[in-house]
C-alpha cells in the first residue's frame, strides 16, 4: 500500500492521521473542501484533492490510484438531525459506494465511528464492541447510522471500524475550552456527582488507524480504542492544572443551572442559525454518569499499545496551545 486518501483531512483528527501516515512513509492525498482552512496541513507535503463527502461526483477523482482510505470526515455540531445525517451517514455511504466503483478498489478502508454511537455506559460497565447501541443525541444517532452503513459494505470492501471515546490533543477546540477556564483560574464541574470517562490522545488514535490499514486481521472488524484507564473529570482537570502548574479554584455548577443555560444556548442558536457548542443534547451527554469503553480487543487482536498516558498527552497538548498562542 503506497497511497492513502484521508477524508476530513483538514480537521482535528484528520490532520493528525495525515501526519502519522506521512511520517510512516505513505503517500497521502487529502480530501478537503475548497472553503476548508489548510492551516493544519501546512507542515506536511500532501497532495490535495478538492471535494466533499456530501458530493458523490467529487469522490471518484479523489480515489483514483489510492490503495487505502481513512474516512475521518464527520460533523460534530449541527442544527438538526438531518444536517448530521448528511455528513455522518450519507457522507459515509457516498465514500464507500465510490470505493466500490473504482477499478481497482482500495484494498483497505478504515472508518472512524464514535462512542456516542453506542451511548453512555450502563451500570458502570465499559462499553464493548458487541453491546447494543443506545445513542442519546442526534450526533450519536447519526454516527450509529454511519457505523451501520460501514458494516453493510464489509462484504464488498475490506472495511475496519475504529470507535474512539472523547479525543483530545493539539488542534482540538472542544476540550480546549477546559484549558481556557484553567488559565483564568477556575475549573468548572457539572454537579457534585463524579463522572467517569474514557479518553484517547489523538496521536494514538491516528496510529491505530494506520495499524488497521496494515493488519489483515482488522478487516471486517470494529475496535474501540482508548488509553487503558478509566478517568474522572476531576482527574482530567488535575492533569490539565498539573501541566499548567496552576491551582485554579473548583466551581460546581448545579445541574439545573447547567440545563437552563443549555436551553438558552439552543434558543440563541436557532436565532443565529449557528450550531450550539453546549446545547441541551450536548449537556445531556455531559451529565451522564459514565462514558467508558474497552479497548481490550484491539490490544489483544492487533497488538496495539497506547504511547500516550493521560499526563503525557495533556502536557504535549498544553505545550502546543502555548506555542501556537491559543493560550
Amino acid at each position: 500500500m503506497s497511497k492513502v486518501l484521508v477524508t476530513g483531512a483538514s480537521g482535528f483528527i484528520g490532520s493528525h492521521v495525515v501526519e502519522m501516515l506521512a511520517g510512516q512513509g505513505f503517500s497521502v492525498r487529502a480530501l478537503v473542501r475548497k472553503s476548508s482552512s489548510l492551516a493544519f496541513l501546512g507542515q506536511v507535503g500532501t497532495e490535495l484533492a478538492f471535494g466533499d463527502v456530501a458530493d458523490p461526483a467529487s469522490l471518484p477523482p479523489a480515489l483514483a490510484g489510492v490503495q487505502g482510505v481513512v474516512h475521518c470526515a464527520g460533523l460534530t455540531k449541527a442544527l438538526s438531525l438531518d444536517q448530521y445525517r448528511q455528513i455522518n451517514r450519507d457522507g459515509t455511504e457516498n465514500v464507500l459506494r465510490a470505493c466500490c466503483s473504482m477499478q481497482p478498489r482500495p484494498s483497505r478502508i478504515v472508518v472512524l465511528s464514535s462512542l456516542a454511537a453506542f451511548g453512555p455506559s450502563r451500570d458502570g460497565r465499559p462499553v464493548h464492541e458487541g453491546d447494543e447501541p443506545h445513542p442519546i443525541s442526534d450526533y450519536g444517532r447519526s454516527k450509529l447510522e454511519g457505523h451501520r452503513v460501514a458494516e453493510s459494505f464489509m462484504k464488498e470492501l475490506s472495511v475496519s471500524l475504529l470507535i474512539p471515546p472523547a479525543v483530545y490533543g493539539p488542534r482540538d477546540r472542544d476540550i480546549y475550552t477546559y484549558f481556557k477556564f484553567a488559565k483564568i483560574g477556575i475549573v468548572p464541574f457539572l454537579g457534585c456527582r463524579e463522572r467517569y470517562l474514557s479518553l484517547v490522545y489523538v496521536k494514538d488514535l491516528a496510529r491505530a488507524a494506520v495499524v488497521c490499514l496494515l493488519e489483515e486481521e482488522a478487516v471486517g472488524r470494529s475496535y474501540f480504542v482508548e488509553d487503558g484507564e478509566v478517568h474522572t473529570w476531576k482527574s482530567f482537570a488535575g492533569a490539565i492544572t498539573c501541566a499548567m502548574a496552576r491551582k485554579p479554584a473548583s466551581v460546581v455548577v448545579p445541574r439545573f443551572v447547567a440545563r437552563a443555560a443549555a436551553v438558552l444556548v439552543d434558543v440563541f442558536s436557532q436565532i443565529t442559525r449557528r450550531p450550539p457548542l453546549l446545547g441541551t443534547q450536548k449537556m445531556c451527554e455531559l451529565l451522564q454518569p459514565s462514558w467508558t469503553c474497552s479497548g481490550e480487543h484491539i490490544r489483544k487482536e492487533l497488538g496495539f499499545q497506547i504511547q500516550y498516558p493521560l499526563w503525557k498527552g495533556v502536557e504535549e497538548t498544553y505545550r502546543w496551545y502555548v506555542e501556537h498562542r491559543w493560550l
